[in-house]
């Protein structure tokens, strides 16, 4: 098969599986909305957007234990979603810690860094006490597109 058949079908299984995950989050919305036996519904209570970040990279992660690592190529959105913890949790991260969040080899892991600087989503400043090291961090930019990403998901 060749290699863009893959890719497409890959692509195709994120999509339904997103759209899985889209109507399971809606189902528990009403589930919550209305609790048994009262009749009135009640709003549901939103996680915090750190919490609900976190809850993705863990689920992301769990799929390892079942599917072929092959499947789940996304190391931009895994290093977003850590850089969205570590900026909530006001902790900082260097290229080898962001590399390790990502699940893939550190090439390619550098090459994502590279093009999410450039698209200005994160920011690179070089550690003033090691020189050799650089931290990363969300940019403003960056920070904004996660935040609402994760509020349209159901976040508070």
């Amino acid at each position: 098969m060749p290699t863009e058949s893959i890719a497409g079908l890959v692509k195709d299984l994120t999509t339904q599986l997103s759209a899985i995950a889209v109507e399971f989050g809606a189902r528990a919305d009403r589930l919550h909305a209305a609790p048994a036996g009262t009749g009135e519904a009640q709003p549901a209570t939103p996680l915090d957007a750190r919490e609900l970040a976190k809850q993705l990279l863990a689920q992301r992660l769990a799929r390892f234990d079942h599917f072929p690592a092959e499947l789940f190529h996304e190391p931009a959105w895994d290093m977003l979603l850590a850089l969205f913890v570590a900026h909530e949790e006001r902790r900082t991260m260097n290229v080898k810690t962001l590399v390790g969040s990502a699940s893939a080899p550190v090439t390619t892991s550098q090459r994502w860094i590279d093009h999410l600087h450039k698209l200005k989503l994160i920011d690179r400043v070089i550690d003033p006490v090691d020189r050799r090291r650089m931290e990363i961090s969300l940019s403003d930019s960056g920070y904004t597109a996660v935040t609402a990403y994760l509020r349209r998901m159901g976040a508070g």
